[in-house]
């Protein structure tokens, strides 16, 4: 027995988010100019055998994404040939290391208790079979509606309370720990690589399988050692830049130093 949604003629994700990525990587590539026409829906949908409702969510991506302008009886029009989605994470403490700014948002996929296999043992530093809370969430940049994360948050059991934060959605989990336990991040560790989208994120992220990814994982250990916050951010690639701006301090007395050294004034 067929969905309802089949039924109305609603589109397959992972086909309308290939289509849309088709189209993009054409205006990236220059095939389609800032000021040109995109083909009618009618035409694309000869061109990829596909329903005009499905086109038209192909169009809505690059729309959302700043690429394209949609307008009655003229069609689609490129207005930008890079995508308006893309976030840069500037870094220039500890802080900003540490947490997303506050332009963007989660939105909560799935949250619950899980037993823990051997992979995300190793993970977690913990034994395979330990129990540990699982949030599940996309993140946006305010007012988009195409996210540059998927965000996995393990926890452990004790402060499962976080889904009842006021600000659940827009401040860092390990903020919300300290607020609510009075459980702060004594040693923070993070790993960044260069990885690829899986299979069950790319519909998540509107990418295609196998896209490139940059992966940030955050580990939060108490005073005593004990690791009670992993993240795991799966960044789509080209929606994301993790940007370092780092400045450093010259220690007292360091200047008078340099100039003995040089004979003459500091610059």
């Amino acid at each position: 027995m067929k969905s309802s949604a089949a039924k109305a003629g609603a589109p397959v994700p992972q086909r309308y988010w290939e289509f849309a990525d088709t189209l993009r990587n054409q205006i990236t590539d220059g095939e389609f100019a800032v000021g040109d026409k995109l083909p009618t829906e009618a035409e694309l949908c000869a061109r990829f055998k596909c329903t005009r409702y499905t086109i038209r969510e192909a169009l809505k991506v690059l729309t959302e994404e700043g690429l394209i302008a949609r307008r009655p009886r003229a069609g689609s029009v490129v207005i930008a040939t890079q995508t308006a989605s893309h976030f840069t994470q500037s870094v220039g403490s500890v802080a900003q290391l540490l947490n997303y700014t506050d332009v963007t948002i989660r939105h909560t996929l799935t949250a619950g208790f899980i037993g823990v296999d051997h992979e995300q043992a190793a993970l977690l530093q913990c034994a395979p079979g330990a129990t540990w809370f699982r949030i599940q969430a996309l993140r946006f940049m305010k007012g988009a509606t195409t996210p540059f994360c998927h965000t996995t948050i393990y926890l452990l059991p004790e402060f499962a309370g976080v889904m009842k934060h006021k600000r659940h959605l827009h401040i860092p989990v390990a903020e919300q720990i300290g607020e609510m336990f009075g459980v702060h991040p004594d040693d923070t560790q993070i790993d960044i690589a260069a990885t690829e989208i899986p299979d069950d994120v790319a519909g998540l992220l509107k990418v295609k399988k196998g896209s490139p990814a940059l992966t940030l994982v955050r580990r939060y250990a108490d005073s005593a050692g004990r690791v009670y916050e992993v993240a795991v951010g799966l960044h789509a690639a080209q929606r994301y830049t993790y940007s370092f701006h780092l400045k450093r301090k010259p220690v007292k007395g360091e200047t008078a130093a340099v100039k003995k050294r040089r004979g003459g004034a500091a610059p």
